[in-house]
């Protein structure tokens, strides 16, 4: 009996014990963080949209940090190699990876993807941005609920370049049951010229590319993705008004080996968040009509798996498996 007391006292002891040792290990992760150079992995070429961005972040974070921040373009396989080359990477912070929502449904597209959700560790979220809906010249609809209801009687393609705006296409069929046919190109410029030929009836792109067409007069704005009305377009409708809970945005972010430390996690976060303060990078995101969006880890892992929730059912929805 002596001897069933002392291993319950050992119990409780080490229960109590094992919090403030947890605490310690945290916080010394943290204050050790980071140790050396970092690797910032983006798997995009470079002078793309996503290694311009990263290199607008680049003095602010080193400055933060107090370590090199080096960035790698790592192109190819979807954007898959380097996001599988961080998955496997050490989990110590020192290797980061640029995403963006491809690193969502890549997996429900195609076999052998890294998992965003399993395989990866959210940092921060830096950027949203959402699209805009685009209509032909002579398109006779003029709104989104003339243009549904044109698609239940007679039918309307929607193109996109790839990317969200064709999971947007999809939502548009699936949701509201009406006949619209997605027609994918290869990138957001043979779509927008396609538009412009009267080829395809409307078009759901990025600002950048739709903005000086609309103000040309050469397209007609039909409505944005975003969650609610706003600059520079603030009179034009969101789809959400028409086809509730209808939101498409893009984002930027950034993630990190899985079994990262948390520790280790808010402190790259914080740092990011403060390099996203810059007002030059603010500005240079602006001019591009990306805002930026930082966040803490759990927000941005929230982000993740809402996408995959959602990018999951519309797949389905469209019968669309992975190949």
């Amino acid at each position: 009996m002596p001897d069933l007391h002392r291993s319950r006292r050992a119990l409780v002891r080490l229960a109590a014990a094992l919090p403030i040792a947890l605490c310690a290990w945290g916080a010394a992760a943290q204050s050790s963080f980071p140790s050396q150079p970092i690797r910032f992995i983006v798997p995009y070429a470079a002078g793309g949209p996503a290694d311009a961005i990263a290199r607008s972040l680049q003095p602010k974070l080193q400055e933060n940090l107090g370590q090199p921040v080096i960035i790698e373009n790592k192109p190819g396989g979807y954007s898959n190699i380097g996001h599988e080359m961080v998955s496997k990477a050490t989990p110590d912070g020192h290797t980061i990876v640029y995403v963006v929502p491809n690193v969502v449904t890549n997996p429900l597209l195609y076999n052998n993807m890294v998992d965003p959700v399993k395989d990866l560790a959210p940092v921060s979220q830096l950027t949203s941005q959402a699209y805009l809906m685009v209509a032909r010249p002579d398109f006779p609809a003029k709104t989104l609920p003339q243009i549904i209801e044109r698609a239940k009687k007679q039918g309307v393609n929607c193109a996109s370049g790839g990317g969200l705006p064709a999971f947007g296409c999809m939502w548009l069929k699936s949701h509201t049951k009406a006949d619209f046919t997605h027609i994918q190109f290869k990138g957001n410029a043979p779509a927008m010229n396609n538009l412009l030929g009267g080829q395809v009836d409307l078009l759901i792109d990025l600002y950048n590319t739709a903005l000086p067409q609309v103000k040309a007069g050469k397209v007609q704005p039909i409505a944005i993705t975003a969650s609610k009305r706003g600059m520079p377009l603030p009179d034009l409708p969101v789809i959400n008004e028409t086809i509730p809970g209808f939101v498409l945005e893009g984002w930027h972010g950034v993630m990190a080996p899985p079994g990262t430390p948390a520790p280790v996690l808010d402190r790259l976060s914080q740092a990011f968040r403060a390099a996203l303060k810059d007002p030059a990078v603010a500005e240079r995101l602006n001019a591009s009509f990306i805002e930026p969006s930082p966040s803490t880890p759990a927000e941005f892992g929230k982000v993740i798996k809402d996408d995959w929730a959602k990018y999951s059912r519309i797949t389905r929805e469209a019968g669309i498996k992975p190949e």
